[in-house]
């Protein structure tokens, strides 16, 4: 099986599948950089073409527009060019919004996947005027602080503590960069005021934990929340609806009864 290990015996069969083609597909061992670059900007480009349709498919396209923000990325682009980059288009779209075919009183919110999920949490801090965020198991926990960084260590769960320090190195220039409450949502003092939030959560994740706290400290301010907790599936599962049809459909519902209760 996947890296020599025994699975999980709470995976689904979704998961199964995926692990059978990292099996069947395994990469390279002197992998370069530049291939790792390629794979990374092939699964962005996956995961904003399934949140654009998830959107437009959501309600009518009529009633909804959709913007996918191409943020500059690491290495070359450090923290916090990417952060400041979805910011500035964030704001623009807001002052702007009926540029964009839609009138005043439309709201505006805020979704992303992973890392994307992390800058759409750190808007909902930083900018006046979001109605909502969708966070999909969101990095949060970038320090890795959390029971789950512990529990989902082995590589059968794909998002290992090593592949995340790969890309905190990556992205940001230091400690003290991910510290920043900027990036780390979870170190904000205070959490009065957001949007409200719908966090989907994959069961196996290293990033799990994360979510949970941050959920609990949005609750306690009196934040509106849902958490869906997809089980028995790992991270990355939202950006590979042919392998998990139905964990995709069902998160898709979530995303669509959140968004028409908004």
């Amino acid at each position: 099986m996947y890296f020599g290990a025994i699975p999980d015996p709470r995976f689904n069969n979704e998961t199964l599948a995926l692990l059978q083609f990292f099996a069947q597909n395994p990469l390279p061992q002197d992998i370069e950089v530049e291939t790792l670059r390629l794979y990374a900007e092939d699964i962005h480009q996956k995961i904003n073409k399934k949140l654009h349709e998830t959107f437009k498919g959501t309600i009518e396209e009529k009633t909804v527009k959709t913007n996918s923000t191409e943020y500059r990325l690491g290495p070359e682009y450090k923290y916090p060019i990417w952060l400041d980059d979805a910011l500035d288009v964030t704001q623009h779209i807001i002052q702007n919004r009926t540029a964009y075919g839609v009138n005043e009183t439309a709201k505006i919110g805020v979704a992303g996947d992973s890392a994307g999920g992390m800058i759409s949490a750190s808007l909902s801090h930083l900018l006046k005027g979001i109605d909502f965020q969708i966070l999909i198991y969101a990095a949060l926990d970038i320090l890795g602080e959390t029971p789950s960084y512990k529990e989902f260590a082995n590589p059968m769960y794909f998002l290992t503590p090593e592949l995340m320090k790969w890309y905190s190195t990556h992205a940001f220039h230091n400690l003290d960069d991910v510290k920043d409450p900027r990036a780390s949502v979870l170190l904000n003092r205070t959490f009065d005021g957001l949007p409200p939030c719908l966090f989907i959560v994959a069961d196996l994740d290293i990033l799990r934990d994360g979510n949970l706290e941050y959920q609990k400290l949005l609750e306690k301010a009196g934040v509106q929340t849902k958490l869906v907790l997809m089980k028995n599936v790992i991270h990355l599962f939202f950006t590979l609806p042919g392998i998990f049809p139905q964990t995709c459909a069902e998160a898709t519902d979530a995303i669509r009864d959140f968004m028409a209760s908004i």
